[in-house]
């Protein structure tokens, strides 16, 4: 019974009714003892007016005088004294202030501030700020707020010289009583009203949390699949506002709930009849989805076994859902391994959690017969490279022969010379690079033996060589090693080929002024290098194909500098092959572009 709202809104009755009344309570306390501390400056102004004070101060400078003999001064019988003390008191306790108040107290005082009078034991005139200030002959009053007496004290002056102090102090034992009996009185009025309140708000709550109770279990019938359990209510209060909001929520959950069975279930028969093979994981890894297509390519009958990592393990796949799951979820890894005789690219994309519980899709193509292809294109270009090499090293004969002949005219045959060695210098590099991918291909380039690499050493040889060709363009070529980055072994002079290529062409593709950045650092178990450039950047569409050979995202502007459109392709495959690692290219058209390089480190040093 006492949960919920219904408490709530007992709690908050009783609470209101309390807080009411014990505000309304301070309110009287205090107004009461402001109104005592005004009565009493009210009642001060009124008794010393300008004749009591007058008469006051007759009666303190009153002597005795007895008349002389003819001829003689009149003799003073008495100076002022007790006497004028004693009718001094009388006056006072005639006043309003010592009519209506038994509580008061008077002390006379001399100009030495020795008392002359007082109507109570104890000195409780000394030691007072008041009495002080009438001794210097100023008229005080001490009637603060919080302060637990009153005082006034009046000076009685004869030709400005003080002869008498009126000092009076109420102890306020009026207004102390008063407050007692007013807080007697709400500490029995607050409990009793909090009572009744309590009574009256159970009844209340009851009527308020008896509709809602049995609208709860309509509603529960509701979710259950009854949509008779509700009848649209005709009334205009919240109950049956919420009432009909429970019905047309129920309705359009129900079409929701159609809508998305009907898309689920043509994106079923879309799966299910694609030609690529699809896979879904969750964030764990379970396998929640597979379609028969993959289920071929796979090889695989039974599926009950799969979870992401041991299974792209079994194949050789190189992956794992935790390396995933720290890619930007537009991204997508890309996988390739042999299954019998089938060749299998395998695309992984990240499901973004808003999208729901997030996971893994994987989607599986045949690239057996493109396999097939590409490695005929390989082997022409290997085989065309080899049968370049001859007539180049005969044009290269020539063109010393020709450099060396006084014949022909200096500035034509200088003219002729650039022009031949530049072109077999740039065909020989084609020649270089088409042979290094080749040998990658084959993987005869990684028989050597590995050598041990200093990574940050390396990085920072290369930068100083190449200072040279940034200060010509005026460019800032800086190296920065966020950390210390292990020593690995591996294909040394491989790995500078690639770093070279990559600094190059920033340094190539970065304007006059522009700013090359190199990084190194150890992160988690991989050793990452990237270089950052401001140069002319790449389109997105021609961002997809930068690793494929030959491409060019400017031809005739890339052959102006040098290049042969193979570089970043034998720089993908030697961290791939060599490092076991991966390349990746983030670049915005005229903003710059960077390339991240991530080497896995060996085990003994993770």
């Amino acid at each position: 019974m006492f949960k919920g709202i219904r408490l709530k809104i007992i709690l908050g009755f009783v609470f209101a009714i309390m807080v009411a009344e014990i505000s309304a309570g301070l309110f009287i306390t205090l107004r009461t003892v402001s109104t005592y501390h005004s009565s009493f400056d009210a009642v001060c102004k009124e008794v010393f007016d300008e004749e009591m004070r007058k008469t006051l101060t007759d009666t303190a400078n009153a002597v005795t005088v007895q008349p002389g003999a003819e001829g003689e001064e009149a003799i003073v019988l008495s100076e002022p004294g007790p006497v004028n003390a004693e009718n001094l008191k009388n006056i006072m306790f005639d006043t309003k202030l010592f009519r209506e108040s038994s509580g008061m107290r008077l002390a006379i005082l001399d100009a030495s501030g020795s008392c002359m009078y007082q109507n109570d034991s104890g000195e409780f005139y000394k030691n007072s700020r008041v009495t002080e200030e009438a001794l210097k002959g100023n008229e005080a009053l001490s009637n603060h707020f919080s302060a637990k007496t009153i005082e006034y004290a009046i000076p009685l002056k004869d030709n400005n010289e003080v002869r008498f102090v009126i000092y009076i102090r109420d102890p306020m034992t009026q207004q102390n009583e008063l407050v007692r009996r007013i807080v007697s009185l709400f500490a029995i009025l607050v409990p009793a009203s909090a009572i009744l309140m309590f009574v009256i708000a159970l009844f209340f709550s009851k009527s308020v949390t008896a509709p809602m109770k049995n609208l709860a279990t309509q509603a529960k019938k509701l979710a259950d699949g009854d949509s008779s359990a509700l009848s649209p209510a005709r009334g205009s209060d919240e109950i049956s506002e919420l009432t009909n909001a429970l019905i047309y929520l129920s309705e359009s959950t129900r079409e929701s709930s159609e809508k998305a069975i009907s898309e689920k279930t043509k994106t079923e028969t879309i799966l299910q009849n694609m030609s690529d093979g699809v896979m879904a994981f969750d964030t764990n890894g379970n396998l929640s989805h597979i379609n028969p297509e993959a289920m071929r390519l796979l090889n695989r009958k039974f599926v009950d076994d799969i979870t992401f990592n041991k299974f792209f393990k079994e194949i050789n796949a190189d992956i794992t859902i935790e390396s995933l799951q720290y890619m930007p979820s537009e991204d997508a890894t890309e996988r390739q391994v042999t299954i019998g005789e089938h060749t299998l690219q395998l695309s992984f994309a990240p499901i973004p959690q808003s999208a729901g519980e997030g996971g893994v899709i994987v989607i599986i193509h045949d690239i057996t017969k493109h396999e097939k292809l590409e490695r005929s294109r390989l082997d022409f270009v290997a085989n065309v490279s080899h049968e370049l090499r001859t007539p180049l090293t005969v044009i290269k004969s020539y063109s010393d022969i020709l450099a060396d002949t006084p014949d022909a005219e200096p500035e034509l045959r200088t003219r002729f010379l650039d022009t031949i060695s530049s072109e077999t210098d740039r065909m020989a590099r084609i020649i270089s690079d088409l042979l290094t991918l080749s040998s990658l291909d084959e993987n005869t380039n990684y028989k050597k033996p590995s050598e041990e690499i200093d990574i940050r050493a390396e990085i920072e040889g290369l930068v100083e060589r190449l200072s040279l060709t940034a200060k010509k363009k005026e460019q800032e070529l800086i190296y920065t090693p966020i950390n210390d980055v292990p020593k690995i072994k591996g294909d040394r002079g491989g790995l500078e080929r690639v770093l070279t290529n990559i600094i190059s062409n920033a340094l190539k593709y970065t304007p006059t002024g522009g700013k090359i950045q190199v990084f190194s650092r150890t992160m988690y178990n991989d050793i990452i290098i990237k270089v950052s450039d401001t140069g002319i950047g790449i389109s997105k569409e021609q961002l997809p194909n930068i690793f494929d050979r030959f491409f060019r995202v400017d031809k005739a502007r890339s052959r102006d500098k040098g290049g042969t459109g193979l570089g970043l392709a034998i720089a993908k495959q030697t961290i791939e092959s060599s490092f076991h690692g991966k390349i990746m290219i983030t670049s915005e058209l005229n903003k710059g572009t960077d390339v991240t390089i991530t080497i896995p480190l060996p085990k003994s040093k993770q």
